[in-house]
């Protein structure tokens, strides 16, 4: 007879305590948001939310705040554009055309002593387009429109959030071209990742012919009178050759943020002034002089009338078609691809939401001395004093980074107040002891001018400090709610 399996009694626990259901009122509210009593205080100085720094689901971070901590983006910059000078004297002559052409770009990326006051000039101008004009108008207009309400009221808010919709209106018909120009570059981008596939790449091939055909035809949409329903078409081919893509094994995360960006940005193209015509009426509306009415319109129809509403800057002109020369050449992809990946990186701390500072490049070659500088600038500096603006003082804060061949690498911070000026000088080692005897002469050489130096420090360059090190209130002006219940 077979062996039956005897069952033995289960184990139990017998000092688990069964716990009582909770006998909960459904009316009441759980916990009181007014009462602040149990909300942890936010450490002070405390990093970011790393959810608040990136821009892909992989929670990898951005480039634009690891600039921010990169110390070699500002000392490096403009030192990678010399060095690339040497990788173009060894490029291989097979290719002389080429490399005859990256050294007259790189002659046109310096400047001359002479034409340093211009170029910043051209450099700050291309750093917004609201300025002068038109602008200056709204801005006192704004200014009077609070003096006469007696401050913030309903009345102030509406006038400023037409004036705010003017602005828009005016951004996006200047800034059409360039978009449109992102959109081509985004189909290119595409096309590269669908080479595999003979019925893809021949339709993308189809699809920015036509685009490059459509830019030439408005002047990269400059002229757009008559053309709405062709670029209606087009927009319509572009989203159905999407939606076919999405279908297709090729199709990955790549593709997709490339998709949703061009997608994006084809929404954002409006061919018609209407918006402006819109916004302007309605701000016309809100205004009682008539002389100022038509001093305001007479000006937006010059500034409509100037297509080119930004100055062309030498050195970045010439930055530009650099970085394109060297995207196309295999032999200097591969010799100065880190030398460019610092110049990208530099560039990302131009002005934009996430570094709002000015900012300058300045390389210069005078006789067969090469020197070179990167400013950057906060025009709202108190913030990046301890006590943030709550000081109640107006500061303009500088971060001059320059190197001179030879010599090294200098930094040089200032702090202006109303004409008061502080400099901090920090130098190579062998030089301090120079500079420090030249103080009297650096205060007499701003002796024609009403601008004084109220303290002048001078100091060894230790090491390179980075932009966030520099300008404390960048990460604050990214910081959300910081608290926890």
């Amino acid at each position: 007879m077979a062996d039956v399996t005897r069952a033995a009694t289960p184990i139990n626990n017998r000092n688990i305590i069964t716990p009582s259901r909770e006998n909960r009122n459904t009316n009441e509210i759980p916990f009181d948001f007014q009462d602040t009593s149990k909300v942890k205080q936010a450490t002070p100085n405390s990093e970011m939310q790393s959810q608040a720094n990136v821009l892909r689901q992989d929670g990898s971070m951005t480039g634009f705040y690891e600039v921010l901590h990169d110390q070699e983006v500002t000392s490096a910059f403009l030192t990678n554009i010399f060095l690339l000078k040497e990788i173009v004297d060894i490029l291989p002559a097979n290719n002389e055309t080429q490399t005859q052409e990256m050294h007259e770009l790189l002659s046109n990326l310096t400047l001359s002593p002479d034409e340093i006051s211009g170029e910043m000039m051209r450099q700050e101008d291309m750093s917004t387009m609201f300025k002068g004009g038109i602008f200056d108008m709204l801005r006192n207009m704004i200014q009077k429109n609070i003096a006469e309400s007696g401050g913030d009221t309903q009345q102030v808010r509406d006038f400023q959030a037409t004036v705010g919709n003017l602005l828009k209106a005016l951004n996006n018909s200047a800034s059409k071209g360039n978009v449109f120009s992102s959109v081509m570059n985004n189909l290119s981008f595409i096309r590269k990742l669908v080479d595999a596939s003979p019925k893809l790449s021949t339709g993308l091939d189809a699809l920015l012919e036509k685009f490059s055909l459509f830019n030439s035809q408005t002047q990269n949409l400059q002229n757009t009178t008559g053309f709405d329903a062709q670029f209606a078409a087009l927009k319509s081919e572009t989203l159905d050759f999407f939606t076919q893509l999405e279908k297709s094994i090729l199709y990955n995360d790549e593709i997709a943020k490339s998709v949703s960006m061009a997608t994006y940005n084809l929404s954002r193209i409006a061919l018609s002034d209407e918006g402006i015509t819109d916004s302007f009426s309605r701000l016309l509306g809100l205004m009682d002089n008539e002389e100022e009415k038509e001093n305001l319109t007479n000006l937006l129809l010059g500034f409509l009338e100037q297509n080119d509403h930004v100055s062309q800057s030498k050195t970045m002109n010439a930055l530009t078609e650099i970085l394109r020369k060297q995207s196309e050449n295999p032999d200097l992809k591969m010799l100065g691809s880190d030398s460019m990946n610092k110049i990208i990186q530099s560039l990302l701390s131009s002005p934009c939401n996430f570094t709002p500072l000015l900012h300058y490049v300045i390389p210069v070659q005078y006789e067969d001395l090469s020197s070179s500088a990167e400013m950057w600038i906060n025009p709202d500096g108190e913030n990046d004093l301890p006590g943030g603006s709550g000081s109640g003082r107006k500061l303009t804060h500088m971060l001059f980074v320059f190197e001179i061949a030879d010599i090294g690498k200098f930094e040089t911070e200032m702090w202006v107040e109303d004409k008061n000026i502080t400099l901090s000088i920090l130098c190579p080692e062998q030089y301090a002891d120079f500079y420090k005897d030249k103080i009297k002469s650096i205060r007499e050489d701003l002796s024609f001018s009403d601008y004084k130096f109220k303290e002048i420090g001078v100091d060894k360059l230790k090491e390179p400090r980075s932009l966030i090190e520099v300008f404390k209130s960048l990460p604050e002006r990214r910081t959300g709610i910081n608290v926890a219940i």
